[in-house]
């Protein structure tokens, strides 16, 4: 109900978005047109339209990436804020962009006009379309809310809260009252806000509404939840009531996935050139193979082939258990500054992140993704508390929180909160700035071990 009505209102906020900033473009033109700047000449507007193909890719992913349009029946200030941050992005992008650009094809102008004339154009016409909206009786729907409880009452407050989303509640009935409203008329929707055990009793009025071609809609308290997220599908004629306790937007995930190929594939490149040297450096100093091949846990558990640079010494994993005592991390994982398997050049590739270059292919391979939460040894995640075993739950990455916020300096604990944190809050936007904060992480070499 409100998910699809908020999907075509976000859908008409996108195209509408994107004909104003295509409208801005050609209104800067006309004005540029009107102003005479001396030692400047004004080419055919043809010359110029290569920045309004490059402005609408970058201003729809921005918006889109800052959650514009989420489906979340954000209020109008919530739009405003959102948007105001999308754009502001959108303009440093196309001011590095035109510094680069060739001043023949280029006209700041336009440029400076377009985004003049963009901003309270997109910021302006959403003021009318949400109070246009919210004043329409055909998009509100009349509720019938039924339970003889507080949480009832308190669903009913919650839609007249959100008027945005287009309910309103003609108020609390008990299931025994249920009956006569329904004969009364004038309701588009009955919801139940009642505990399982008395979903049978309500069987009677379900079946009513179906007679009178009223929609009936269930709230559903069957199980205690408050990570996971709720969602119903049909599979072959089959309803299936889903908890998912891990992001699940399908086409999210999607995006991401070609993001991980174009960029690891990208990056692989000039990351080959700098492998190839390391390689030359490890086998020059220390006896052994390049390539460490180690078997770690990946999504849910499953095992897969992780690969690095060697940093240590060949016979290095068979004399870990003699270094207990040199532990510098609590819980099950092992990190020592001062651990004796590891070469000269090892310190050196792992100080810069270097050893971590060949998971780029495991990336390509669909094994890890560029930011996920580190993919731990299999014997680690026998000895994590049940708590802990969430972070599995999602695809291991080269870099993530942990990485960015002092790796080994931070401890165990905090370690899988974090992680805990980053699955429960994921976007494509915090995945940027995870790989944007990683970079200076990297070149510093902070917290490495």
């Amino acid at each position: 109900m409100i998910q699809e009505r908020q999907k075509i209102f976000s859908s008409s906020l996108f195209l509408i978005d994107m004909a104003l900033t295509a409208a801005s473009f050609f209104a800067a033109y006309r004005l540029r047109m009107l102003v005479t700047i001396e030692g400047s000449t004004l080419m055919p507007l043809q010359v110029y339209t290569w920045l309004l193909w490059l402005m609408l890719p970058v201003w729809a992913l921005l918006l889109l990436s800052f959650g514009v349009y989420a489906r979340g029946n954000l209020t109008l200030r919530e739009q405003w804020i959102r948007m105001t941050k999308a754009v502001g992005v959108a303009w440093g992008a196309m001011v590095a962009i035109l510094y680069f650009a060739d001043p023949e094809a280029t006209s700041r102008g336009i440029a400076a006009l377009t985004l003049v004339v963009n901003y309270p154009a997109l910021a302006s016409y959403r003021f009318f379309l949400f109070a246009a909206r919210n004043r329409q009786q055909a998009w509100r729907r009349h509720v019938a809310v039924v339970g003889n409880d507080e949480s009832a009452a308190g669903f009913a407050r919650m839609m007249e809260n959100h008027t945005e989303w287009g309910l309103t509640p003609i108020g609390v009935f008990t299931e025994e009252e249920a009956p006569a409203v329904l004969e009364r008329g004038g309701i588009d929707d009955m919801i139940f806000v009642v505990d399982r055990q008395r979903l049978d009793s309500c069987e009677e009025v379900f079946l009513r509404c179906e007679e009178q071609g009223v929609t009936v809609r269930v709230v559903l308290k069957l199980f205690p939840h408050s990570i996971a997220r709720m969602g119903f599908h049909e599979l072959d004629g089959y309803p299936l009531l889903t908890f998912s306790p891990t992001p699940s937007n399908e086409f999210r995930l999607f995006v991401r996935r070609v993001l991980d190929i174009a960029v690891s594939a990208a990056l692989l490149v000039p990351a080959s050139i700098v492998i190839v040297l390391a390689a030359v450096a490890i086998k020059l100093t220390s006896p052994g193979p390049v390539l460490f091949r180690q078997q770690r846990s990946g999504l849910h558990g499953r095992l897969f082939t992780m690969y690095k640079l060697r940093s240590m010494i060949d016979d290095a994993e068979q004399r870990r258990v003699e270094l207990e005592a040199i532990n510098e991390m609590d819980g099950p994982v092992f990190k020592s500054s001062r651990d004796p398997r590891i070469t000269k050049v090892g310190r050196i590739l792992r100080r810069f992140s270097i050893d971590e270059f060949p998971q780029l292919y495991n990336v390509l391979r669909g094994q890890m993704s560029l930011v996920g939460p580190r993919p731990p040894l299999p014997g680690e995640v026998e000895r994590y508390e049940r708590w802990q075993r969430r972070r599995l739950s999602m695809k291991p990455g080269i870099t993530c929180l942990w990485q960015i916020s002092g790796r080994n300096q931070v401890g165990f604990d905090e370690w899988m909160r974090l992680d805990l944190n980053y699955i429960d809050n994921w976007s494509l936007l915090l995945d940027l700035k995870i790989l944007l904060r990683t970079i200076p992480v990297v070149l510093l070499g902070k917290g490495a071990r």
